[in-house]
């Protein structure tokens, strides 16, 4: 079985060619550029397949599930085949933007277009922050997970909204408004440092996604030969749905290097990693 419950959906270009849905439950591979190891690999089929034949002749292929990849071993010689996949029910993909949960269950995204796909990895309610620039009078929905919210502009980035059912393995799409270019998405209850960076200066955020006041600490670990003008904080009274933060200038070799925020909020808290580079 699929690791993952998929969506409907299409399959882009491959690298060697294109899949094309023929029927319902029925897809075709077809093969343009022939691997040098002689393996087809379709990433994110949802759906398990029955069996893999060659198209013309019948003839099966050996095949194997590689998580939720679909991969198909080609005869050594000849033309490369058309492959015909009998699924054991309709198509249900997962897009190559889809983001698990990190082991917290939290969601730290930089979107690259209008939608977001996202996968729990257990069943929980959640609650959204964007982080952007958008008009303050504009109207917006946010769905996720069969539920639905009416935000303005102004509270669409500065309070999460929620919560959402977002249920195990599956994937839900996640529509990103315009001007949004972080999401954070965290289990109702937690409280999330998570890192902003701008040029020579760094923002430390703690957002409530609870439902009482939070109180806590927080401090900035650097790695060797980087130093930063503040790295320890202390907050009090943090509304549910809101967020504080602090500015810190940063000093260090050039160079990318990944930094987490340490949180002591709680049994609750989490902490998202952000690549920062100098």
């Amino acid at each position: 079985m699929a690791l993952i419950q998929g969506i409907p959906g299409e399959f882009e270009p491959q690298p060697w060619g294109e899949a094309i849905l023929r029927s319902r439950e029925l897809l075709l591979l077809r093969i343009a550029r022939r691997p040098p190891d002689h393996e087809v690999r379709l990433p994110g089929l949802a759906t398990t397949p029955r069996h893999v034949v060659e198209d013309h002749t019948g003839k099966a292929l050996t095949w194997r599930r590689d998580g939720d990849d679909l991969v198909v071993r080609l005869p050594a010689a000849g033309e490369p085949p058309v492959v015909r996949v009998a699924l054991t029910g309709k198509l249900r993909i997962v897009p190559p933007d889809t983001v698990t949960a990190n082991a917290d269950g939290v969601w730290d995204l930089t979107p690259t277009g209008p939608k977001a796909h996202l996968v729990a990895r257990r069943a929980a309610d959640v609650g959204i922050r964007f982080v952007g620039m958008v008009e303050p009078d504009s109207r917006h929905t946010i769905r996720l997970a069969g539920r639905r919210y009416g935000v303005t502009g102004h509270e669409l980035t500065r309070t999460t909204i929620g919560p959402f059912p977002v249920p195990e393995r599956q994937v839900v799409p996640l529509a990103v408004p315009a001007g949004v270019r972080r999401v954070l998405v965290a289990p109702v209850g937690t409280v999330l440092a998570s890192l902003h960076p701008g040029r020579d200066e760094l923002t430390v955020v703690v957002t409530n996604f609870g439902r009482t006041p939070a109180r806590g600490d927080v401090e900035l670990p650097l790695p060797p030969g980087w130093s930063a003008s503040e790295q320890a904080w202390t907050f009090d009274g943090l509304d549910p749905g809101r967020s504080t933060g602090w500015v810190t200038r940063l000093a260090g070799p050039a160079g990318p290097r990944e930094l987490r925020a340490r949180l002591d909020a709680g049994r609750r808290s989490a902490s998202s990693p952000y690549v920062v580079q100098l």
